[in-house]
């Protein structure tokens, strides 16, 4: 099972090795999929966790109780492709590179690579992209 979180976190909570203790006592991979993080100011992780339903369940308790804020990530982008002009005006605000233009000048867009940050949605000159919730709600 693989889920997407955003933790926010404290300054005193950024020296702590947090991402190894996960792994290590909970046993689930982590892929940082984003990160604002800097020493005496706290930051921001996007995760994609990945393990049992159990061990995910006990990892966002663990992150609770030391005091991380965890929101888990039920928001997609969703982007109508067949109208793209392959302008390339997403990929300038693409951090993640889920948004690039291949050797032919056309945009790939790379979900998996996509953490929901929303940025394309403005830049999108035609407005292609939208940000959706997973639940259907």
């Amino acid at each position: 099972m693989k889920k997407r979180y955003a933790l926010r976190f404290s300054p005193t909570l950024v020296e702590q090795p947090i991402v190894s203790k996960l792994v290590r006592t909970y046993d689930v991979d982590i892929n940082i999929l984003n990160a604002d993080v800097a020493s005496g100011r706290g930051g921001k992780l996007i995760v994609e966790l990945s393990g049992s339903e159990q061990a995910l369940a006990q990892s966002v308790s663990y992150l609770n109780e030391i005091g991380i804020v965890v929101s888990e990530m039920v928001k997609e982008l969703t982007f109508a492709e067949e109208q793209c002009i392959h302008c390339g005006a997403c990929t300038a605000v693409c951090s993640p590179r889920a948004l690039t233009l291949d050797s032919a000048a056309h945009l790939v867009f790379d979900v998996s690579l996509c953490v929901v940050c929303g940025l394309c949605v403005q830049a999108c000159p035609l407005r292609l992209f939208a940000i959706t919730d997973e639940r259907g709600a």
